[in-house]
């Protein structure tokens, strides 16, 4: 992969973006993980002091992934805010009859949304995304949540590819040693949701995305069915609701 190339073409991408809009820069959520370390490091990169970040855990966090969070916008000289949302959190865990780990970590992410979009309006700048390929294809995201944005710059990138740009950009090893998580309850981690690691997986992934039949036919059948499975299953995650066609 060529990391320089690809870091120059999505800084560009940014750019234009921004620029197209007539908005003023971008907003994110920066969680402590490293897909919104990347996506950070990149509006930095290509939109100097105009990028606004928001920091927004729940007594559910982890704390070093808020400590990593905070420690990056301070090297990168990044303007932040902190949203404590455990009591709008809680509001909702006492009025809904669904109150298990996925449902209140789903909500979590939808009031990070709201939250991002309506700073967004504040400052008059783009909500910008920070789900990879992997994570896309599999619909591991919260539809209206995490995975509600204004454009996306690492939606092309594996998430193994996204752990090499990463290196490439000198980000912090922490973000890269730690083990990916979406943080939406303690212990919480992606591996162990999806059943398998991401090396594994993003192999699967591109066997399919190129119909790579060496690979796929000594692929894992458990990891194939998982892929196979969740990539129709959470279609509609990457599609726009359809409208119905009248032929008038």
């Amino acid at each position: 992969m060529d990391c320089e190339k690809i870091s120059q073409t999505l800084c560009e991408f940014i750019q234009h973006k921004v620029k197209d809009s007539g908005l003023n820069g971008v907003v994110l959520g920066l969680s402590g993980g490293i897909d919104s370390a990347l996506v950070a490091t990149l509006c930095k990169k290509a939109l100097g002091e105009n990028v606004f970040v928001l920091l927004m855990p729940t007594k559910f966090s982890n704390q070093e992934n808020l400590n990593d969070a905070l420690k990056l916008c301070q090297e990168l000289n990044l303007k932040y805010k902190i949203i404590e949302i455990q009591d709008i959190l809680e509001a909702f865990l006492k009025q809904s009859e669904n109150t298990d780990e996925l449902s209140r970590g789903n909500f979590a992410a939808r009031i990070r949304m709201s939250l991002l979009y309506d700073y967004s309006a504040l400052k008059k700048a783009l909500v910008v995304g920070t789900s990879n390929k992997s994570e896309l294809l599999l619909g591991y995201g919260t539809i209206y949540g995490d995975l509600a944005y204004a454009f996306n710059p690492i939606g092309e990138l594996y998430k193994s590819e996204i752990y090499e740009l990463a290196r490439y950009l000198n980000l912090n090893k922490k973000f890269i040693q730690k083990a990916p998580s979406a943080d939406l309850w303690i212990g919480q981690s992606d591996e162990k949701d999806l059943g398998f690691s991401y090396e594994l997986i993003d192999k699967g992934l591109k066997a399919l995305e190129n119909q790579d039949m060496k690979v796929l036919e000594n692929l894992d059948k458990k990891l194939l069915d998982m892929l196979q499975s969740r990539i129709k299953n959470n279609a509609f995650k990457r599609n726009m609701p359809e409208i119905a066609s009248l032929n008038k």
